[in-house]
């Protein structure tokens, strides 16, 4: 029965990607409703100020983390091209050698993060320094897993990748909650943070055991990292500013009680893109084996697509059915006032989340044009808010505005890339 269900997975059009989004689907369902009990538990206990130095901190580890998924990305796109090839040698001598860049980089920003912890107090408003410099520690942790998950995600491993992520997560919740618990406050729940960093870099380093000793990477193969990780890491940058530049610049001008309430808005707001962030994990390996090999891959974009939107366009519905009932569940009457944004917000992460699966479609068959229009949005993006924030409200409206405009763009643009493509191919037959 297995074997035939695995033969009809392969058949049809986007078979790998149901079976492998069905497990990460499945696992981040579980990650992500810890992750939002996480800020559901803290949002109620440390009440909307102290929750704001909470969320900027979270915000804080996120814009850090484009530098984790640019070398977690790198990685899966090279491991998927070397799992391809049969080649773990040379996987494993990428591995190590991203593994070394990733330890260096991680010391570098604690040293950033602890030493420069009286600015970023004074610059954002909080009422301490130490989860600046406690945040820190855990990044050379942090950068080393990012690897290994990336090695992970391009073997399509994803049963230990969905492990990684369910580890973060339960260390997190546990050790945050008991250290809050216990009357630490912030800086009890940011050491529940740094400790999920270790966890997870204990699970994820399992790779390591099914990968033989390799020497030095060859320069060849380092230099066509490096000219992969560019596009990357635009994209990435483009994901930080459009995912987490709207709260540090409302965390800036507005006082920390509204700040707190728009920090709830955006934890909200984004489960769109975080229930649908499985799906291009799993897309971008597929489509980087298929076009290795030769093989169909378009398909999987319009899958991909596909389960986005309804995903999405079911989560909308939601919050605009009932707004007052989720906010009021998940953060308490204290928030009330943001339920009417409730709509806008997702709106507004759904076309994103939807230009996210174009731009990474294209960047694993090694099109990187989707990162400069990401970045672009990205700077757009700031630009608008920095001028316009009378109210939340128009902080909202901002990105609905730049975000649709990205998609479209993206939509005409992967359009383009193909009818070229396609008569490239006509052209090349017909000689």
């Amino acid at each position: 029965m297995q074997e035939r269900w695995t033969l009809f997975l392969a058949r049809i059009p986007g078979g790998k990607l149901l079976t492998g989004g069905a497990i990460l689907f499945a696992s981040m369902t579980i990650v992500n409703a810890g992750n939002y009990a996480f800020n559901l538990i803290l949002g109620r206990w440390l009440g909307p100020a102290a929750f704001s130095d909470m969320s900027l901190i979270v915000t804080l580890m996120l814009v850090v983390s484009f530098m984790t998924t640019s070398l977690a990305q790198t990685a899966a796109k090279f491991a998927a091209v070397h799992t391809a090839d049969n080649d773990l040698v040379r996987l494993a001598e990428l591995r190590s050698w991203l593994g070394r860049a990733a330890w260096i980089i991680g010391t570098v920003l604690l040293l950033v993060l602890a030493l420069g912890s009286p600015l970023w107090q004074r610059f954002f408003h909080t009422e301490s320094f130490w989860p600046f410099v406690i945040l820190g520690i855990g990044l050379p942790v942090f950068f080393a897993q990012g690897v290994d998950r990336g090695v992970l995600q391009g073997q399509t491993s994803f049963g230990i990748l969905a492990l990684s992520y369910q580890a973060e997560m339960w260390v997190r919740l546990l050790a945050a909650v008991g250290f809050v618990a216990l009357g630490w406050s912030v800086n009890g729940a940011v050491a529940g943070i740094t400790l999920s960093f270790v966890a997870t870099w204990l699970v994820a380093r399992r790779v390591k055991a099914g990968l033989p000793q390799g020497n030095a990477l060859p320069q060849s193969e380092r230099k066509a990292v490096t000219r992969f990780a560019v596009p990357v890491v635009a994209a990435l940058i483009g994901q930080v500013l459009i995912n987490n530049s709207d709260i540090l610049i409302v965390k800036h001008f507005f006082a920390r009680e509204p700040a707190g309430h728009y920090a709830a808005l955006a934890l909200i707001g984004r489960i769109v893109f975080f229930a649908t962030w499985s799906i291009v994990t799993v897309m971008f390996p597929i489509v980087a084996q298929r076009h290795r090999k030769g093989e169909p891959h378009r398909s999987l974009l319009a899958v991909s697509l596909g389960i986005v939107g309804v995903v999405s366009a079911g989560i909308i519905a939601a919050t605009l059915a009932v707004p007052e009932l989720i906010v009021r569940v998940l953060f308490g009457a204290a928030y009330l006032e943001i339920a009417p944004l409730l709509w806008l917000y997702a709106v507004a992460t759904m076309m994103y989340a939807l230009a996210n699966v174009v731009i990474n479609y294209r960047l694993s068959i090694g099109s990187g044009g989707g990162s400069v229009l990401a970045v672009l949005a990205g700077a757009a993006q700031v630009i608008g808010l920095w001028l316009f924030h009378a109210s939340l409200l128009q902080v909202v409206m901002v990105q609905i505005y730049i975000m649709a405009v990205l998609f479209a763009a993206l939509l005409v643009w992967d359009i383009w890339l193909f009818l070229s493509e396609k008569q490239a191919v006509g052209t090349k037959v017909s000689t």
